[in-house]
């Protein structure tokens, strides 16, 4: 639904002209075709991780995701990282870990699959960036969330349409009504949050969620600050030639 609801988003700017659409060719849709897997891949496990865990939880666990970032950027692309970029991530990595050891409603599944999300949207930005080169970010955003959907939609039809179709929507609206049952739908999310905001926390789970969301912001200010620097170094030989 999440991705539906992004490609109908998309369609409507489209049919706008915020942005003109661009056009598609065999060789780009081949280069996008593994963003978008990413893409899908990184947003089921993470929806399988909701359903397993809490989110609060499940937001800590990709709370790592800066960290296979920059992995991914030096060992796969060949980018060398500046030791205090790593020294910043050892903060994210500490408190996900004291956050997963008392954390509650702790399990594998709910552990894997974000994990599994963040090595699934790591690889899915080493490719966006290549794409980029080609496209503006919108319209490469679009057809992502178009191809996406086309990955998810197939499973999603054999495993869940069947008993969806048979106990699920059907039973639902016969139950409280169409309107209702969109409007329950629209607020699945106020729910997820409030089911996190009542569940106790422990110290150490708080504690540890603070250290990594710390380590994050760290990591970003001192990325931002590296990008900076590199831009008016190049500013200068500009000016230099």
């Amino acid at each position: 639904m999440h991705l539906l609801v992004g490609v109908i988003h998309c369609l409507v700017c489209w049919s706008f002209g915020c942005p003109k659409p661009a056009g598609m060719d065999k060789d780009f849709l081949l280069l996008l075709t593994p963003v978008a897997f990413c893409h899908a891949l990184g947003h089921v496990m993470s929806n399988v991780s909701f359903a397993s865990v809490a989110v609060s939880f499940t937001h800590t666990i990709k709370a790592l995701e800066p960290f296979f970032n920059a992995a991914a950027s030096q060992f796969v692309l060949g980018h060398q990282i500046p030791f205090p970029l790593w020294l910043s991530l050892a903060p994210v990595v500490f408190g996900v870990s004291m956050a997963s050891i008392t954390e509650l409603s702790f399990n594998w599944t709910g552990f894997f699959s974000a994990m599994v999300a963040n090595v699934a949207f790591t690889y899915r930005s080493i490719y966006l960036k290549q794409a980029m080169t080609r496209m503006d970010s919108m319209n490469v955003c679009a057809y992502t969330a178009i191809i996406a959907l086309v990955f998810c939609f197939p499973p999603a039809l054999i495993i869940d349409g069947p008993q969806l179709m048979r106990h699920g929507f059907r039973d639902a609206i016969a139950e409280v009504g169409l309107s209702k049952f969109v409007y329950d739908l629209f607020w699945v999310g106020f729910f997820f949050h409030l089911d996190n905001q009542c569940n106790k926390i422990t110290m150490q789970t708080a504690i540890g969620t603070a250290i990594a969301i710390t380590g994050v912001a760290i990591y970003s200010l001192i990325k931002a600050n590296m990008e900076e620097q590199n831009q008016q170094l190049q500013n200068a030989a500009a000016r230099s030639k």
